[in-house]
C-alpha cells in the first residue's frame, strides 16, 4: 500500500469523510470505557475544532481511501515561541501498523520546521496504552497531568521540543510533572469538573 500524506485543502475529501474516520479509528476506545470527544463529533463539529489548524489527510494511493488524519494548530506562547499543537491523530482500523501516522508525523514535523516552530504538544488518556507508545515512540515526553470536562478520564500531556536550546533535563520534566500531578489530583476530578479544593483555589484566586 502506497501512503500519500496531503493538506486538506489539496484533496476532495471532506469534513464528513473525516468525522467517519474518526468515529471508527476511536471505536476501540469507547469499548475500552474511554469517552473521546471526536466519537461522538458531527462533521460540523469536526470542522469547527479543525478550523484555523493545518488538516493532514493520508490516503491510499491505489483505492484513494481515506486512511488517516492528524490536524496541527500553531501559535505563540508568552515567551514568543512558536508550538504546534497536534491533536485528533487517527488511523483506519483497516491501515493500523503500516506506518501511517509516522508519514503523518512526517508531514506535520516538516510544516511546524517551516513555520521554526520550538516544540509541539499532545495529549491522550492514560489509558490509551496504544497512544501512548505512539507518543513515546516518536519522540515526545510526558510533561503533565490534565482533565477535561468533556472526557471521562485522566489524560498525560505530550511534548516533544524541536529546539534543544528550550529543552528541558530529564529531572526538570520529572519534576514538572509531579508539580501538574499534584494539582490536578487535588483541584481537579478526571471528567474535569472541580474538586471541593479546586472550587476553593478558583474563589481565593478570584478574589485576588
Amino acid at each position: 500500500m502506497e501512503i500519500v500524506v496531503k493538506q486538506l485543502s489539496e484533496t476532495t475529501i471532506t469534513y464528513s469523510n473525516i468525522a467517519d474516520l474518526l468515529h471508527s479509528a476511536f471505536e476501540e476506545r469507547l469499548q475500552q470505557g474511554l469517552r473521546f470527544t471526536c466519537s461522538f463529533m458531527t462533521a460540523e463539529q469536526v470542522e469547527a475544532k479543525m478550523n484555523g489548524g493545518y488538516v493532514f489527510v493520508a490516503f491510499n494511493r491505489d483505492t484513494e481511501e481515506l486512511i488517516g488524519t492528524v490536524t496541527i494548530h500553531v501559535n505563540t506562547d508568552k515567551q514568543g515561541n512558536v508550538f504546534g499543537y497536534h491533536e485528533y491523530l487517527a488511523v483506519s482500523p483497516k491501515a493500523k501498523n503500516k506506518g501511517v501516522g509516522t508519514k503523518l508525523a512526517e508531514a506535520w514535523n516538516l510544516l511546524l520546521q517551516e513555520k521554526r516552530a520550538k516544540y509541539v504538544y499532545s495529549d491522550t488518556a492514560c489509558r490509551a496504552r496504544s497512544s501512548v507508545n505512539w507518543h513515546l515512540k516518536n519522540g515526545f515526553q510526558i510533561y503533565e497531568l490534565e482533565s477535561y470536562r468533556s472526557t471521562n478520564y485522566w489524560s498525560y500531556v505530550f511534548i516533544k521540543y524541536l529546539d534543544d536550546s528550550i529543552r528541558k533535563s530529564p529531572l526538570q520534566l520529572k519534576l514538572h510533572y509531579w508539580r501538574s500531578w499534584l494539582f490536578i489530583r487535588i483541584t481537579r476530578n478526571k471528567n474535569g469538573s472541580d474538586t471541593v479544593l479546586g472550587k476553593l483555589y478558583k474563589k481565593i484566586k478570584c478574589k485576588n
